[in-house]
């Protein structure tokens, strides 16, 4: 095979790759919030279990989870949308109070929670932060 088309296979085989793999990071991603936010900021007046058929419900796995914190995740703009987070780079075992070690001033060594992380609880944080592999 001729070098030119094997660089062209190659270079279209990591576009593809490129495309599909962002394709999963997106629809590994919370779906974003698709209406506006004016005066609906109470997001489980419509989108609790049984309130709007219409409206699709909160799945199970959010269940204790108020109104306040659904755009945390689901704000169009959120960095759960736009960015990975950080992996938690140590073994979580017996180690699943998080803000035991992390809140801010708690371990001199150890990071602070950001500011704008404020008002989250150690349950919340491994909706975003997973072990490394």
């Amino acid at each position: 095979m001729d070098k030119p088309r094997v660089a062209g296979m190659t270079a279209t085989l990591l576009l593809t790759l490129f495309i599909v793999t962002a394709a999963v990071a997106q629809t590994l991603r919370p779906a974003p919030v698709l209406h506006d936010l004016a005066g609906r900021d109470e997001c489980l007046m419509c989108h609790q279990v049984g309130a709007m058929e219409v409206v699709t419900d909160v799945p199970e796995t959010h269940a204790g989870w108020q109104s306040g914190t659904c755009l945390w995740c689901h704000h169009p703009n959120s960095p759960m949308r736009t960015i990975d987070p950080p992996t938690i780079k140590h073994d979580i075992a017996g180690r699943d109070d998080c803000l035991m070690c992390h809140a801010p001033g708690a371990m001199e060594p150890v990071p602070d929670t950001p500011d704008n992380h404020e008002g989250r609880e150690s349950t919340h944080c491994r909706m975003c932060h997973h072990p490394a592999d």
